[in-house]
């Protein structure tokens, strides 16, 4: 080290005025060592004689009059130590001669060595001029609703969710419970953290898979046929709250992950004007429930939503206009928690799909039993399907006016299965 400065037992230099100064200077302590023994400070005799060609740094800054001022470098700050109290250092603060600055990163950066630290010369410049940047940004957190995402580094897992070092790897991959948009196939993709905080590509974003029943082993009873959770995962209940308790009016049906159809005359009233109705605490949402009651919490897949607002059609008028476009879009304001239980139903937007006359089709809910009281438990039971034509001529006392274009049938004229 330079005569100015002193040097610990490891080798490095700290400012000639720190030996028994009070304050552990050096990372070993060897700046205060045999202070009892001590009875004056070095003191500094000659002027550095740098062994270093003169360097022009954009990092390094340089003072004529005194001191050297503290440089801007993007994620890093500046401290001293001073009787173990930590003194954080701003861009343009000038430092006094013979001072010893540390470097730390920001949030979000990450140092490429664990520790560094500068020491002010007479001259007004930093030593050691430090070319290598310590602080390098940290790629943003990955989540998805969607995906499964497994990053590494160094071949050690690492958590996704946090800001991730130059080097990470990305692993994604489509939920068990989602899929590539139109049939498409998943092919492995990597994506790298890189030097400049940025991932070296994007995420891409799998559907839920519309349809599908996965059944576990708690069984439902509906006419002695065993049913299981998981047997329709697209159903919801809707519930409306009367004197501060919310009662179950009727059911849905979950097509995206904050969409729900259900009824129009769920929500009608004679004189209604408003297509779109906006509730805060009015209504609620039950998915994954089994029991009727929705206080009760079902299973672990059991979630219970507000309800943001409510879409009529505005050709919709009720009984007097034959319950014809009978239908509403309920939008929640947070997205529900897809699962194996919880998935959307297959809509055929496009008209494409044909249901021959007499197909089996399922039906779910806490509608009224054979013994005409509501249900405490999910039901289910499987009816045919039939064709309107046959339908309206089923019925000749007045209840065909109700089978509008935009109606199907299904079940039995004896009304065992309905």
């Amino acid at each position: 080290c330079p005569n100015y400065l002193f040097q610990c037992k490891y080798g490095a230099c700290v400012g000639g005025d720190s030996k028994c100064d009070g304050v552990e200077q050096c990372a070993d302590g060897s700046d205060e060592e045999r202070c009892h023994i001590t009875t004056s400070r070095p003191i500094v005799t000659a002027k550095p004689i740098s062994t270093r060609p003169p360097t022009i740094n954009p990092s390094t800054q340089y003072n004529k009059i005194k001191g050297c001022v503290i440089p801007t470098i993007e994620g890093t700050r500046y401290y001293r130590k001073n009787e173990n109290k930590i003194t954080f250092l701003s861009s343009g603060t000038t430092v006094n001669q013979n001072k010893l600055v540390y470097e730390d990163c920001e949030a979000d950066y990450y140092k490429v060595v664990p520790t560094r630290f500068m020491v002010c010369l007479e001259s007004g410049q930093w030593e050691p001029l430090v070319r290598d940047q310590l602080c390098l940004k940290k790629c943003p957190p990955m989540t998805s609703d969607s995906l499964d995402i497994q990053c590494s580094y160094n071949g050690e897992p690492v958590d996704c969710a946090k800001p991730s070092i130059n080097g990470t790897k990305l692993r994604p991959s489509c939920k068990s419970t989602h899929s590539l948009p139109n049939g498409q196939l998943e092919t492995p993709v990597v994506l790298y953290c890189r030097p400049n905080g940025k991932w070296s590509g994007e995420l891409y974003k799998c559907i839920p898979n519309c349809g599908r029943t996965i059944v576990t082993s708690r069984p439902l009873i509906a006419n002695g046929v065993p049913a299981k959770y998981g047997t329709a995962p697209w159903n919801v209940g809707l519930y409306k709250s009367k004197g501060g308790i919310y009662d179950m009016i009727c059911g849905g049906s979950l097509i995206s992950s904050n969409l729900i159809v259900s009824a129009a005359h769920c929500f009608w009233s004679e004189g209604l004007i408003e297509r779109v109705l906006n509730y805060t605490d009015l209504y609620k949402i039950g998915v994954g429930k089994y029991e009727r009651n929705i206080s009760v919490m079902d299973n672990e897949f059991t979630q219970i939503f507000d309800v943001q607002s409510v879409y009529l059609k505005n050709e919709f008028y009720g009984q007097s206009g034959f319950y014809a476009h009978d239908i509403a879009i309920i939008v929640l304001p947070t997205k529900v928690k897809i699962s194996n239980v919880v998935l959307p139903v297959c809509v055929d937007w496009t008209s494409k799909i044909t249901i021959p006359n007499g197909s089996l089709g399922k039906v779910v809910g806490w509608g009224k039993t054979e013994h005409m009281e509501l249900s405490s438990i999910l039901l289910e039971v499987s009816i045919p399907s039939i064709n309107q034509i046959a339908c309206r001529n089923m019925y000749r006392n007045g209840f065909e006016v109700f089978v509008t274009s935009d109606k199907f049938c299904a079940g039995s004229k004896l009304g065992n299965k309905s």
